[in-house]
């Protein structure tokens, strides 16, 4: 059975101030949804048959495509000024905010919204649900103020799949583009360990027409990266990640990392309530199907499926700190 929704909690963790005023969240006429002309499958990047199985789907990376109205992007916009003042950096990211969507409802009511998880669902043929922790919701990147910087380096997400939304317009800066790797992860990590540099002929700039535009990544398996600016100028991006329906599909979450980017007293709470809910909801479609049988070994087993994969999510709690930061560098 289709996993259920899983809302934010009814109180936000300390920290995290609610915005005193911000634009409504209005589908109607924030909304302008466009399929992506291309999708690059994993084959293509060069991803064997064993590690396609082991994914969701062949699906690998698009081209842009647009997600919100000229209105609907300045409305994310104002919303992602304001929260400009809570931003944060990481060993990775110089200029962040995560967890947002505690702080303002807009942001909230876009990443839960039911027509772009749909919508995003049929583009990469796997039915989605927005992601079950909250920091995967609505994380927003910010160019750096020194401009030897990028924006972001070289990595592969802790999470799926997510997209990545151009709040600001890429014409009205010199820089800044997102770009993808056209391989496997595995390729990079080989030239990355060698201090070699990723060549130029296989370096992807996917087109952004502009604000509201975005694109849709398997991330997990898609090593990209977002460039500094040549010049100093305003460049955001939102990125929203999103979870398969099916829970019984095995889960994929890097809280090792997860670990390095987030406050210490969310990220392992977090962490705790979507295993708790995988849990849950594997559990309940075990209920709900209601099962007789003599074989006492298979249900035994499905039982000790759960409590495995509970028991891995125990002990990365525990380990928690203990990996470092993974990226592939600037080149």
């Amino acid at each position: 059975m289709p996993a259920a929704l899983l809302d934010l909690p009814a109180l936000p963790p300390e920290g995290y101030p609610p915005l005193a005023r911000e634009p409504a969240f209005e589908p109607a006429r924030h909304l302008a949804l466009e399929r992506p002309e291309r999708i690059v499958t994993l084959g293509e990047l060069g991803y064997g048959s064993e590690e396609i199985a082991a994914c969701p789907g062949d699906f690998g990376i698009t081209s842009s495509f647009r997600l919100l109205s000229a209105e609907g992007a300045a409305a994310l916009l104002e919303v992602c000024r304001l929260l400009a003042p809570y931003a944060t950096s990481s060993g990775r990211i110089p200029r962040k905010v995560r967890g947002g969507v505690y702080q303002s409802r807009f942001l909230r009511d876009l990443c839960h919204a039911p027509e772009v998880n749909e919508f995003l669902g049929e583009i990469c043929g796997i039915p989605l649900l927005p992601h079950s922790i909250p920091h995967h919701l609505g994380h927003i990147n910010y160019n750096p103020l020194d401009l030897s910087q990028n924006v972001d380096k070289w990595h592969v997400d802790t999470l799926r799949i997510d997209y990545v939304l151009f709040v600001t317009d890429p014409a009205s800066i010199r820089g800044g583009e997102f770009q993808y790797f056209h391989g496997t992860k595995h390729e990079v990590a080989a030239l990355h360990q060698a201090g070699a540099k990723l060549p130029l002929e296989r370096i992807v700039t996917p087109a952004i027409p502009g604000a509201g535009y975005a694109v849709l990544q398997q991330g997990n398996m898609v090593t990209h990266r977002a460039k500094g600016l040549q010049a100093a100028g305003e460049r955001i991006t939102m990125v929203n990640g999103y979870v398969p329906r099916n829970a019984e599909f095995p889960d994929y979450n890097r809280f090792d990392q997860i670990y390095h980017a987030d406050p210490a007293h969310v990220a392992a709470s977090e962490y705790a309530r979507h295993a708790a809910w995988i849990g849950r909801e594997r559990l309940q479609a075990f209920i709900d199907q209601g099962i007789y049988s003599e074989d006492r070994l298979a249900l035994a087993e499905r039982l000790e499926r759960v409590a495995q994969y509970l028991g891995q999510a125990a002990s990365d709690i525990r380990k928690a700190g203990e990996k470092q930061l993974e990226h592939f560098g600037d080149g």
